[in-house]
């Protein structure tokens, strides 16, 4: 949908902000560890009253053993991480029992790790395949490997644990990364234009912090990508009973342009970080004339602005980005058109200001897609 066709461009929408008791759960749930700290110890207690008191099985200890390998996974991959729970057990029972009936005790035990080993080095089983070895070696040690009952039970006690790590991890607040990519995005777009609007400052002053500028930068540079950010919080949500409300507005889709610009724009930010540096200099600080800089930092402020409205969370708006392309889109345009033509009128001699030039450039084309933004 091309935005700049839509009507009413003069309505101005605004800012929404998240609230009510989803965010107040979220914020009393946010120290580290205790979601995944109140899941395990649920896990725990089930699986072990269900092997314990229900199958009365001798080796009970499995059962919230294994179940504490499903937790803090996504929903999709502990269903994954349960089948190969229950797969290196199995494999690992059978190698030791046809171990401890064919071979002497030390041969049984060097040929059932060496078995095993070889066994678990399948890509299917990674990263669990190690386990085939150690059930073995395990279960060859307690003397349990030719009964019948004590297999069966150890089988049945890794297959009751994964199964109840698997039902508690998908019911009990499932893991939500999306909600930690969106908080990321946006927690980035607010500092991207901060960190502009400090440049356009910088420029208009002719003063500029540029070690506390490079190290944002680098902060910047060195944290997530926020595409892969959107897209393990994409992944999380898959299987998950939470991507229901997360559809119906949007999911991940609606977080995807601001990403994708978040992360094609560093590389120009960080050209206007020098470019700023190099006009705020003491010995070059004069080169060059005022309107130049002043519209430079207009310029630099017209982006910072975009930034500023890419912090209003998508998924709370009917027409998501409507506001950016309505206002500070055509204002960077025309903001970069009137320094382009400036810039060729004064030919100055500092590199630095075309520089700005071309970085705009980049930022503009990154901005765009958001004009081509489709909700549907």
């Amino acid at each position: 949908m091309r935005w700049f066709l839509s009507a009413q461009t003069d309505i101005q929408t605004k800012r929404p902000s998240a609230g009510g008791w989803a965010r107040w759960l979220r914020s009393v749930l946010q120290p580290p560890g205790l979601v995944s700290t109140v899941k395990c110890t649920v896990a725990v207690l089930i699986a072990w009253w269900v092997a314990d008191r229900v199958l009365q099985s001798p080796e009970a200890f499995l059962a919230p053993y294994a179940a504490l390998f499903i937790i803090g996974t996504t929903v999709r991959s502990s269903v994954t991480a349960a089948a190969r729970q229950v797969t290196v057990v199995v494999l690992g029972v059978l190698v030791a029992a046809l171990a401890a009936r064919t071979l002497p005790e030390l041969a049984a035990i060097a040929g059932a790790v060496a078995v095993g080993t070889i066994l678990g080095r399948s890509r299917w089983l990674a990263p669990d395949g190690m386990w085939v070895a150690i059930t073995a070696l395990l279960v060859l040690l307690y003397g349990t490997a030719t009964n019948p009952t004590l297999v069966f039970h150890r089988v049945l006690d890794v297959t009751v644990g994964v199964l109840v790590g698997v039902a508690v991890n998908a019911l009990v607040l499932p893991p939500d990364r999306l909600s930690t990519a969106r908080d990321l995005i946006l927690q980035r777009a607010e500092e991207l234009s901060g960190l502009l609007a400090d440049l356009a400052h910088g420029l208009r002053s002719g003063r500029h912090d540029s070690d506390r500028g490079r190290q944002r930068l680098w902060d910047l540079h060195k944290s997530t990508g926020a595409g892969a950010a959107l897209s393990e919080g994409r992944e999380s949500l898959r299987g998950n009973m939470r991507s229901v409300g997360w559809a119906r507005v949007g999911g991940s889709r609606v977080y995807q342009p601001i990403a994708t610009i978040l992360d094609d724009t560093l590389l120009q930010v960080s050209v206007l970080e020098i470019a700023v540096e190099a006009l705020t200099a003491s010995d070059d600080r004069l080169e060059d004339p005022d309107q130049l800089r002043c519209e430079a930092a207009g310029l630099i402020e017209a982006f910072s602005a975009a930034f500023d409205k890419l912090t209003w969370d998508p998924a709370h708006h009917r027409e998501p980005y409507l506001h950016v392309v309505h206002t500070a889109l055509p204002d960077a345009r025309s903001r970069l058109e009137s320094f382009r033509e400036t810039v060729q009128r004064h030919q100055p001699s500092s590199g630095a200001l075309q520089a700005i030039s071309l970085a705009a450039d980049g930022l503009w084309a990154a901005l765009t897609v958001l004009d081509n933004f489709d909700e549907r």
